[in-house]
């Protein structure tokens, strides 16, 4: 009775675990969804956008450096020993010839008491800072401008990898699907060998050569099934999901004909120019060290400030300080300082300042030439792709019709086995180019979106 009890409870157990682990879920994810979780979760935008916000604070400081300063001070001094300065005797002096032979030329006189409290608030405004104030606020603010190009480059990128990534995982389904038809085919075209074999109108020739290629067509299943895994795997790695994590890539994996197919490629590097984040922060990098010079220029003249002083000073040899003890200062100047000679360092400087401006201006040509290369490179790529398309589109066509006047051609006698086994081998062939070439002009159509700067979502 016990070990019937246990062994319920067992069978219990084992039906439990297994509901639960059938009715686990697959999470499933469309392309959008999928973008949107890369760029929500992947770390280089995290501190892409760090760095934005950090720009944004350079700003801030850089305003600081042409704004008002006020400082307040607090200050407390203890003389151990008061200093004596010596000085002529004025008063024998005056006295002359009356005066005392006794008394001293010169005397010693200690000024101040032991303990000076005072307390006040310093104003100081820049008036004139040799124009770096104001080029230190462009350069920051062109900084800030860069680092947002910045953002959206690495958004534009990732989106790239995401949908590249995922219509991997649907490029691989389909492929699954083709071999599972081909095996499928197969398996048709060597039943119906089998039964001619078995009336005696087919050789044991024709049966071995159909098992033949039924056998050969079961490994490469497994070897795309396989493939399929390694892609969902990919796209689990680039979400940033754990390994545990089972995933299904759900998606229309369709033609859709692209606007840019009627685009010149002139108009498309000029849409390159315009928009792409990169050519976009290396226009404000060169501001930046076009303000550069500015600011290095700005160390051989001259800076003026204007400073006020609102303080208090009392003196006492006790500590016993009081309001009445305390005596007003206010004062204000304007105050100008010279650079004169600094050890050569503002002429390096300079120098140095100019040679980034120069190398910008050299960076830029490369880089304008390479974004159009990129642009007639991917133009090329989505010219080609489209034709391989409609060609393997046509292929497929051609293809089924052979494979269906192979087998009615054979089922009466007009041909062999092996045009049967050709045409399955050609259809099996074409529908997987197909495949190829849909992937390829769906990643072409990306590929030239990103290089021009137009790559904000999922296309249609």
């Amino acid at each position: 009775m016990i070990k019937q009890r246990l062994l319920m409870l067992n069978l219990l157990m084992i039906f439990i675990v297994t509901t639960a682990v059938f009715s686990q879920e697959k999470d499933i994810f469309t392309l959008e969804k999928s973008i949107a979780t890369v760029l929500d979760q992947n770390p280089d935008i995290k501190i892409a956008e760090k760095e934005l916000k950090k720009a944004g604070a350079g700003v801030g400081i850089a305003y600081s450096n042409i704004l008002p300063q006020l400082n307040a001070s607090v200050n407390f001094q203890h003389s151990w020993e008061l200093q004596e300065s010596t000085m002529p005797n004025f008063i024998k002096a005056g006295l002359g010839s009356m005066a005392d032979p006794n008394m001293p030329d010169y005397i010693k006189l200690a000024f101040g008491l032991e303990n000076t409290f005072n307390y006040g608030a310093q104003l100081t405004q820049p008036i004139f800072l040799g124009l770096a104030g104001i080029a230190g606020i462009q350069t920051a603010k062109a900084a800030e401008r860069a680092a947002e190009q910045n953002v959206k480059q690495k958004k534009q990128d990732l989106i790239y990898q995401t949908a590249n990534v995922f219509y991997g995982c649907l490029m691989a389904q389909e492929l699954v699907k083709v071999q599972e038809e081909a095996l499928a085919q197969s398996k048709a075209n060597l039943d119906n060998v089998l039964k001619k074999y078995n009336v005696g109108s087919a050789s044991g020739f024709d049966k071995m050569r159909a098992e033949v290629e039924y056998a050969n067509l079961q490994p490469e299943l497994i070897s795309v099934r396989n493939n399929y895994q390694s892609a969902l795997t990919s796209l689990r790695t680039m979400l940033g999901l754990d390994k545990e994590t089972d995933i299904e890539a759900q998606g229309e994996f369709k033609y859709i004909e692209d606007d840019f197919l009627h685009s010149s490629l002139s108009d498309l590097q000029d849409l390159a120019v315009e928009n792409r984040p990169e050519l976009k922060a290396l226009n404000e990098r060169k501001t930046m060290t076009a303000k550069g010079v500015t600011i290095a220029r700005s160390e051989f003249l001259p800076k003026i400030f204007f400073q006020t002083d609102y303080s208090y000073m009392a003196q006492r040899n006790d500590y016993r300080f009081n309001q009445d003890d305390f005596s007003k200062g206010f004062t204000s100047a304007v105050s100008v300082q010279i650079p004169i000679f600094s050890g050569f360092k503002s002429v390096r400087q300079y120098q140095q300042a100019k040679l980034d401006r120069s190398i910008m201006n050299d960076t830029e040509k490369q880089v304008y030439d390479g974004t159009a290369a990129q642009v007639e490179i991917a133009f090329n790529k989505l010219l080609e792709a489209n034709e391989k398309y409609m060609s393997a589109k046509e292929t497929v066509n051609l293809a089924t019709e052979a494979l269906r006047l192979a087998n009615l051609m054979y089922d009466e006698g007009a041909n062999t086995q092996l045009d049967v086994l050709n045409s399955q081998l050609a259809l099996t062939r074409a529908r997987l180019n197909f495949v190829s070439s849909l992937y390829d002009y769906q990643i072409a159509r990306y590929e030239l979106r990103r290089v021009t700067g137009l790559l904000e979502g999922i296309l249609e």
